[in-house]
């Protein structure tokens, strides 16, 4: 298969919603811990997704031939991020007090401005893909995308040993907060201290 990475567009957000949602809730060790189901978590996350997707910082990766959609790469201005509102159903409560509390350490010595700072949010790829470098490809293309409009940084929370290791140890990015599974505590639980690889979720961070 000969891939293109492309920028997201309306015609395809469908398509990369159904395939980051499915990822996510298979792979995602965060997800598997709070034992998060794929309804409930595409109910939960197609309204952010979607705004997301219409900032134009999105790509994806796409058989040449097919035009099916085999990857995508998710992002957004940071600024949003870190400033976005609104109700969390209990289920994901303890997801995004660890990402809040990860992006507490990051502006405790750094402040967000709009247009500065693009967020890595969300990856996936087929498991037709998966060790073909597509993720690689999609994080470069998102950055130049990023770069040409302006942004000078990329932030990504890092979840997973492949990213980790990609980023940080191939990228060079820096660390710039981090928070350990086993310690997190939320409401007297501790809802991700059965994840053992990687030990903690990695805010990283680098130039464009």
């Amino acid at each position: 298969m000969t891939v293109e990475i492309l920028p997201l567009e309306a015609g395809r957000v469908g398509d990369a919603f159904d395939l980051a949602t499915r990822v996510f809730v298979t792979g995602s060790t965060l997800h598997r811990a709070l034992s998060i189901g794929l309804e409930e978590y595409r109910a939960y996350l197609r309204k952010s997704f979607e705004a997301m997707a219409g900032e134009g910082l999105s790509v994806v990766a796409v058989d040449a031939e097919s035009g099916a959609v085999g990857g995508c790469l998710i992002a957004s201005d940071f600024y949003h991020h870190v400033n976005g509102s609104g109700a969390v159903p209990e289920k994901f409560a303890p997801l995004a007090a660890l990402t809040g509390a990860l992006c507490a350490q990051y502006r405790a010595d750094t402040e967000i401005v709009p247009g500065e700072v693009v967020l890595a949010d969300m990856a996936a790829v087929t498991p037709e893909l998966s060790g073909q470098g597509v993720y690689g490809l999609m994080r470069a293309a998102a950055q130049q995308g990023a770069k040409s409009k302006g942004f000078q940084r990329i932030i990504g929370e890092l979840s997973s040993t492949a990213t980790q290791h990609l980023v940080i140890n191939k990228l060079g990015h820096s660390k710039r907060a981090e928070i350990a599974f086993e310690r997190f505590a939320f409401d007297g639980r501790y809802p991700f201290r059965a994840i053992k690889q990687p030990h903690s979720i990695v805010l990283a961070e680098g130039g464009l």
